[in-house]
């Protein structure tokens, strides 16, 4: 892992994203960029010089985002690896994915809003979109996770062969935490699936992947989501993954999964597109 991103915008969840993205950092020597957006409509890169002097507040905004951000990200998280600070304005999501996409980050680390929280819709729309759109794995975390907090992850997911080409994206960052690796099949009466068929797909799954540890589960509950917070409680799991994109074979995992699961629990969740 080389490079994470991270949008910051001064609230809490933007720092718990950045003190998870310096725990991945100071295992894997990878660069931080810190993105801070001053939020406008204008689409302020394609406005000539000129044109951009009619915006004086914004340009304001924007020459105190720079002096400040340097400081204030040294004082409220300190870390040994140097943060590479981009500030741009715009759009916010639009921004967000614009710079994922000029800079090609392995990983995008994301604040989210505490459970249940409801500013807008639902989870937000900048996240929300940033997870449909964004090409790199894309984290979610309301608190910061830490060092132990990575020793354990859920795999949840259907196994279909597609699976097994989303774990090869975040399979280094399991390989650098050294964790274990629960795979999770959420068993809904909507789409049952009998144990021997799931207990084929993983075995299929994990092959290829020796060098790692795995524990296989088949949780029954009345919907996914569920299922997932009520397996990962008693297990003290953090973080999990999930997979999406994939929208062909099973409706249960897609990216409203995702979102549902973030606005529903406290947990960190990575969203890996197949």
């Amino acid at each position: 892992m080389k490079k994470i991103l991270v949008p910051f915008d001064f609230s809490s969840y933007s720092l718990a994203a950045l003190k998870t993205a310096q725990k991945i950092s100071a295992k894997s020597d990878a660069e931080i960029l810190c993105v801070t957006v001053i939020p406008s409509e204008v689409d302020w890169e394609l406005l000539s010089d000129e044109a951009k002097k009619n915006y004086p507040d914004l340009i304001e905004e924007f020459e105190e985002a720079k002096q400040v951000l340097p400081d204030y990200i040294l004082k409220i998280a300190p870390a040994k690896a140097p943060i590479r600070q981009i500030v741009r304005i715009g759009v916010p999501n639009e921004l967000i994915l614009r710079v994922a996409q000029e800079e090609n980050p392995d990983l995008l680390v994301l604040g989210a809003y505490g459970k249940g929280y409801i500013e807008g819709n639902f989870i937000g729309s900048n996240l929300q979109k940033v997870l449909r759109k964004a090409n790199c794995p894309v984290l979610a975390v309301k608190e910061p996770l830490n060092g132990n907090d990575f020793r354990k992850v859920a795999f949840a997911s259907n196994f279909e062969p597609k699976s097994k080409v989303a774990f090869e994206k975040i399979k280094p960052l399991i390989k650098l935490f050294k964790s274990t690796v629960h795979l999770l099949f959420v068993n809904i009466p909507a789409h049952f699936t009998s144990t021997q068929e799931i207990t084929s797909r993983m075995n299929l799954f994990k092959k290829g992947h020796e060098e790692l540890t795995f524990h296989q589960h088949i949780f029954n509950d009345s919907e996914v989501e569920k299922g997932m917070i009520a397996f990962a409680e008693p297990q003290n799991i953090k973080w999990i993954i999930l997979v999406t994109g994939d929208h062909s074979h099973a409706p249960a995992y897609l990216v409203e999964t995702t979102e549902t699961l973030i606005f529903k629990s406290d947990l960190g969740v990575l969203s890996v597109k197949s």
